[in-house]
């Protein structure tokens, strides 16, 4: 289950940046607010530890236009 279009805006900016560790924290934050984000969460974690960003920005996209 994704999370709200806000949570996926920010991170989508960290993404951009290339901040990993802040890709991190937001997704640990995602995670802590609320458990049923915890496949989505454990698919992008696993994608930025491999530097896998356009990965990441794909998986977000689509997220936006499910959500739409």
């Amino acid at each position: 289950m994704p999370p709200a279009a806000a949570e996926l805006d920010a991170l989508d900016e960290l993404i951009g940046l290339g901040y990993l560790r802040g890709m991190l924290n937001r997704l640990a934050q995602i995670e802590n607010s609320d458990p049923r984000h915890g496949e989505f969460v454990r698919v992008l974690r696993d994608l930025a530890r491999q530097f896998q960003f356009d990965a990441m920005k794909e998986i977000l996209r689509k997220m936006r236009d499910v959500t739409r």
